[in-house]
């Protein structure tokens, strides 16, 4: 009787460990969630448009541009921060003229994620909602 109650409590505490950890939290209301380290954003600016705010935040930001490549249906830009830690940006064409990217950020860091986040929506012409 004790082991199918501890296994009973493994069980249920298994799935409220899945439930409550990999729940997305919000960014902004609008227009990015945060879900397993990865930030998902859309945004009404067209492909060229986000991949040129992207490379115009991550300047403003000083981080270092390690490597880029933009074609019609994707674009991504690799930099890197100054201890190291790599970030990655995918750019791709969503539905209903949206334009969807990720930002990830090596080894969980989701500070850096929505300053990202941010500052390609300020060079976007995109007022952050608080």
């Amino acid at each position: 009787m004790k082991r199918k109650h501890v296994m009973l409590i493994c069980f249920i505490g298994f799935i409220l460990m899945l439930g409550w950890s990999c729940a997305p939290s919000i960014i902004t209301p609008d227009t990015g969630v945060y879900h397993n380290l990865i930030l998902y954003a859309t945004s009404s600016k067209d492909l060229t448009a986000v991949y040129d705010a992207t490379l115009a935040a991550l300047a403003k930001l000083e981080f270092q541009v390690t490597g880029k490549a933009k074609e019609a249906f994707f674009a991504k830009v690799d930099a890197k921060i100054a201890d190291g830690r790599k970030i990655i940006v995918h750019i791709k064409p969503g539905k209903e003229n949206r334009t969807d990217f990720l930002i990830k950020v090596e080894t969980f860091n989701r500070e850096k994620s929505a300053l990202i986040f941010d500052e390609i929506q300020k060079h976007l012409g995109v007022k952050a909602k608080k």
